[in-house]
């Protein structure tokens, strides 16, 4: 039998029993799930079992539901799916020896460029802030001078002072 285990704090070690042809999940206690969440609706979504496939659908959620972090109005599960509702997580998944029949994901199309890698000349730098200026590099460099300089300054007064006292 398939269940869904709960992940976020509200719902964290719950595993409900998906045991019915269809549950809801909503804020309002009348669900078969109910979740006390602010981000949760009072009629979330549904998990329906057709046979060996089990479907989420959204019921016009304010906050939607998610697979996988996708946002769905309906979608096929399959075990270890994610399912985000509102801002509470719960991961489906089906009992040993219980077959789900799956969709098989298309093959990507991938294209292979010949040569090394190499990052485009627009990336000059992938600071969120942008490339330092150069122009400031030499204002850094008279600051750190005008600092050492200060610094041996008062080394050298204090061991004359230190001389002169003794």
């Amino acid at each position: 039998m398939a269940v869904l285990i709960g992940m976020s704090q509200e719902v964290r070690g719950k595993n409900i029993q998906i045991d019915k042809d269809e549950i809801t999940i909503g804020r309002k206690a009348e669900n078969d799930v109910p979740v006390d969440n602010p981000t949760v609706s009072g009629k979330h979504c549904t998990v329906i079992r057709q046979e060996n496939k089990y479907l989420l659908k959204d019921l016009g959620s304010t906050n939607g539901t998610r697979v996988n972090a996708r946002d769905i109005t309906e979608s096929a599960l399959k075990p270890k799916d994610i399912i985000q509702v509102g801002s509470v997580e719960f991961m489906f998944d089906a009992t040993p020896g219980e077959t789900i029949e799956t969709e098989q994901e298309p093959n990507a199309d991938v294209e292979v460029a010949p040569g090394p890698a190499a990052a485009p000349e627009s990336f000059g730098s992938i600071s969120p802030f942008g490339a330092r200026g150069k122009e400031t590099k030499g204002l850094w460099f008279l600051l750190i001078a005008a600092i050492g300089l200060l610094a041996l300054i008062g080394v050298v007064f204090f061991f004359i002072k230190l001389i002169t006292e003794s």
